[in-house]
């Protein structure tokens, strides 16, 4: 898989002909076998498997819901979850079987728990639901060790922190950091860490590492909007907003322009940076510009700045591919 890798790349950087890829691959082996394709294939059915199942259960209680009694509901979800467990007791935790037969359990365990919801209406806070459905999965996903089961609990605790500052009416906290949108940035901040921590020791895989980016895109993402709402206002009781967002846009050009090169990660950086100083720019000249004269302004920066990343982009693209080059060429020599 690495010869494989790195011959697309020389490929898509021009380092290699296009019309030589199909006999580099067949040189150094690397042409997909038909057994690396049927394993491919097997998991990609046993995925969409464990989804249809788990959506077939819950569309089953949706249309039949008035014709079905109160404890054949119950009988239906329980036996159903029972039976997503039943591969557990012959297959491995880390074999694809077992992993798909957890999160399929997973995935019922939230099922079951909105009809709980459902059959016995309380009134009880929504948020509830979330957090209990990420406190009963933690155990599985401890023992599974399952990129996409942590996924999930990630997205669990998220909607439950979500709903319980709105059902709790959540609107500020103690300063100096006032925002309740500091909590949640600070939950996926510490999962970015953790992650970090957990696999940091693994080979990467590209599950791994797209999740490792869903999550530091998403805490991104939030510490970004929070700062773009503290430029337009200019809220003296968040006034550390900013150095945060500069202390995680420090940290960020370590990781993945020091430590290791990722254009992907880099370029969502660049697009907050801009998409701050365009705001800050607005807010500054928007009671002493006209309008128009403003707007052409923003947009003469937009062009400026976008162009000068996408630049410095570029030549960390050639200069990341002149190493690996040299590189090859020199172990090749040796």
């Amino acid at each position: 898989m690495s010869n494989q890798q790195q011959l697309l790349d020389w490929a898509a950087s021009g380092h290699l002909d296009a019309a030589q890829l199909e006999q580099a691959l067949r040189v150094t082996d690397s042409l997909p076998s038909a057994a690396n394709n049927l394993r491919f294939l097997r998991r990609v059915v046993l995925v969409f498997a464990v989804v249809l199942l788990c959506s077939g259960v819950i569309f089953f209680f949706a249309y039949n819901w008035d014709a079905l009694s109160r404890h054949g509901k119950f009988a239906i979800a329980q036996a159903a979850l029972l039976l997503s467990l039943l591969p557990l007791l012959h297959f491995n935790l880390q074999q694809p079987t077992a992993q798909a037969a957890i999160l399929s359990a997973s995935l019922l365990v939230g099922a079951l728990l909105a009809l709980v919801g459902q059959t016995y209406q309380s009134g009880a806070d929504t948020y509830q639901l979330f957090l209990i459905w990420a406190v009963l999965i933690t155990p599985w996903a401890v023992l599974a060790r399952l990129p996409v089961l942590w996924l999930l609990l990630l997205v669990l605790l998220n909607l439950s922190l979500v709903l319980a500052l709105d059902n709790l009416a959540i609107y500020q906290l103690q300063g100096p950091l006032t925002h309740p949108a500091w909590l949640l940035f600070a939950l996926n901040i510490c999962a970015a860490g953790l992650w970090h921590q957990a696999t940091h020791k693994s080979s990467e895989s590209p599950l791994l590492r797209w999740a490792a980016r869903a999550i530091n895109l998403y805490s991104l993402l939030i510490i970004t909007v929070m700062a773009l709402g503290y430029i337009i206002s200019w809220s003296t009781s968040d006034a550390l907003t900013l150095p945060i967002w500069a202390g995680c846009a420090g940290l960020w050009l370590y990781l993945y322009r020091v430590r290791q090169l990722d254009l992907v990660m880099l370029s969502a950086l660049l697009m907050a940076a801009i998409v701050l100083s365009i705001a800050t720019l607005a807010h500054t000249f928007s009671g002493v510009l006209p309008v128009d004269i403003l707007f052409l302004l923003l947009a003469l920066m937009v062009m400026c700045l976008s162009s000068a990343a996408a630049l410095w982009l570029k030549q960390l693209h050639r200069q990341a591919n002149a190493l690996s080059t040299t590189s090859d060429n020199g172990v090749a020599h040796d």
